[in-house]
């Protein structure tokens, strides 16, 4: 048995986009049940559950979480994957204009979509658990980006950020800023990984993630887990081969074997 993945489409307000696909994967026992699961958002919804959808690759989201169910390592989790812009991906991802000051920095707009009209929308649709300690959000390369910012700027909603080759180095001072600001009122845990074989900017894609461990190791109310792989590159299988010990870390405590 396994879980079943559904996809609908919402409008974006914020953004002024009359449409997007909104993916839902519902753990296996969903429809067997009346049982509430947390939720986890996540970034670049295309590439999330089917190859076909996938311009780079997919994470196998579903097929991770299945076999965790199957293994009695979860009790299952609802995964929400919202498709990226396309062509306007950079600018919905990004809350800060890059280093040339190019581009119209709407991440901040795409933030306050998920936090106010995507999260109601889906604890209402949906057998979520939908306290803050049950909500999470996560994303890759610039997707974990903008999952950085959406878990600082809106801690009352989200308590879990996966952060996977976080790119930081377009708006650095504006990233540290953030942590060093941030009002943490309850305690969060986030999870960032990143590969020594990054390709572009790879020295600063670990550097940066080191540095961010840091700030997040010195902040009150952040547990944090830094892991580095080895020869790990960017891209959709990387990511997907680092999911499930962060799911795990995340949402069930567990221990994710190795750090940097």
């Amino acid at each position: 048995m396994g879980g079943k993945v559904i996809t609908f489409n919402t409008a974006m307000p914020q953004l002024g986009v009359p449409g997007r696909r909104i993916w839902a994967y519902l753990p296996p026992d969903y429809g067997g049940t009346d049982r509430r699961y947390p939720v986890l958002y996540m970034q670049d919804g295309q590439n999330l559950f089917d190859p076909q959808a996938s311009y780079c690759g997919e994470w196998g989201v579903d097929k991770a979480l299945d076999a965790l169910f199957r293994e009695k390592k979860t009790k299952g989790a609802i995964v929400i994957g919202i498709d990226n812009g396309g062509a306007g991906r950079w600018d919905e991802y990004s809350p800060w204009c890059d280093i040339d000051g190019a581009g119209t920095c709407r991440g901040d707009k795409y933030a306050r979509f998920l936090a106010d009209d995507l999260k109601p929308l889906i604890d209402k649709k949906f057998r979520t658990l939908p306290g803050r300690e049950h909500t999470g959000v996560a994303g890759s390369s610039l997707g974990g980006t903008i999952s950085f910012y959406i878990a600082l700027k809106y801690p009352e909603i989200f308590s879990r950020a996966g952060l996977f080759s976080p790119t930081f180095w377009f708006a650095r001072d504006k990233a540290v800023s953030l942590v060093k600001t941030a009002r943490l009122k309850q305690d969060m845990r986030i999870y960032m990984d990143v590969g020594t074989k990054e390709g572009w900017h790879e020295d600063e894609y670990l550097a940066d993630a080191r540095a961010m461990s840091v700030l997040f190791s010195e902040k009150k109310r952040i547990a944090q887990r830094l892991v580095v792989e080895e020869g790990g590159i960017h891209n959709e299988s990387a990511w997907a081969g680092r999911f499930p010990a962060a799911f795990l870390w995340l949402f069930e405590g567990a221990r994710v074997g190795k750090s940097g």
